[in-house]
Order: C-alpha cells, then sequence, then structure tokens
C-alpha cells in the first residue's frame, strides 16, 4: 500500500518529540522538520549540501524533474538549521543518512505512536507536508501543486488523496438553510 500523509497535528507533533528521544535525536527531529517545512522528496534531501542554504533558503534542483527550486524556511526551522550547520563545511552533506534510515526511522517513530507503519515510509513526510500546506492554504490546490513542482491540478488532487468520499464527507455538514 502507498505511504499516506499524517493528517492529524498532534501525530505530527508525537512523531517530533519521538524521534528527537532517540539518541542523535536532534538530527532525527530536524530532518522530520526539515522534511515537512520543504515537501522536498528524500533523495533530494539527502543530496543537499550547507552551501545550498543560504539566509534560510534551501536552493535545490529537483532530481526527478530537473527544475531548480529555492524554498523558504519558517523561522523555526531556519534557526534550528543554522545551529546545526554552524560547524559544518559548505560541501559537507546536511544529513549524512541512507534512504533506507530514512525509512526504518520514520517506520519506527510512526509504530512508536500507534500509526500503522504499513503506511509509513520517506514518501510521508512530503505527503504531510503537501496536505498541511493545502489546509494552511485554504484549500489552494494551486498554490499547493506549485509547492510540489506538480503540472496540473487532477495530479495535486490525486496525490493529497482526495476523493469524491473525501469531498461527500464535507459536502454532507454543508447547510442551505
Amino acid at each position: 500500500m502507498a505511504s499516506i500523509p499524517i493528517k492529524n497535528k498532534k501525530q505530527i507533533n508525537e512523531m517530533m518529540e519521538v524521534l528527537a528521544s532517540k539518541q542523535n535525536g536532534f538530527i532525527y527531529a530536524l530532518y522530520f522538520e526539515f522534511a515537512l517545512s520543504t515537501a522536498l522528496r528524500v533523495s533530494d534531501i539527502l543530496s543537499l549540501r550547507k552551501k545550498n542554504i543560504i539566509n534560510g533558503v534551501v536552493y535545490v534542483k529537483i532530481q526527478k524533474t530537473g527544475q531548480y527550486k529555492h524554498i523558504a524556511l519558517n523561522d523555526n526551522c531556519r534557526s534550528k538549521m543554522e545551529t546545526y550547520l554552524e560547524h559544518k563545511k559548505d560541501d559537507d552533506v546536511i544529513f549524512d543518512f541512507t534512504r533506507q534510515w530514512i525509512h526504518q526511522l520514520l517506520k519506527w517513530a510512526a509504530d512508536q505512536i500507534g500509526l500503522d507503519k504499513s503506511l509509513v515510509s520517506c514518501h510521508t513526510t512530503r505527503k504531510t507536508a503537501a496536505w498541511r500546506f493545502y489546509i494552511s492554504s485554504g484549500h489552494d490546490i494551486g498554490k499547493t501543486g506549485q509547492l510540489l513542482g506538480h503540472r496540473s491540478a487532477t495530479e495535486t488532487r490525486k496525490y493529497l488523496g482526495i476523493d469524491n468520499t473525501e469531498v461527500n464527507e464535507l459536502n454532507v455538514t454543508l447547510s442551505w438553510s
């Protein structure tokens, strides 16, 4: 089964806390927060070097599409990232992990907080970031698609898992009289 976004903010915070509780937890929690803050794919995150972040902006060439993006970090993530990168050299990778390690780590954290770990993968952070952005943007499918680098609103709706069931759940709550 494909990975799903974590839609519950409490569960997102619990994932952050569990990751932070591990040995080297600061870096694991920072990875999770950075992934959520940028909505980047794990392969793009793991390719980043210190020199790719300038004044709180991440400059990256997206491996899948070849597009160049610049993504501004929120103040909280920026502050933590600046502290973490303080003693790294410009050519040092930011997160010296493998994709497999991230996969295991996220499944472990999901299991710790009671999420079905079979639905969690490296891609869960990107889907979660997209979902939170979509909700925070007032359900702006266009801006969410821009964040993700999608070519169409249909692609973004499918990615978010918005289908007739979800539309109908909202529709039945509306009253016209």
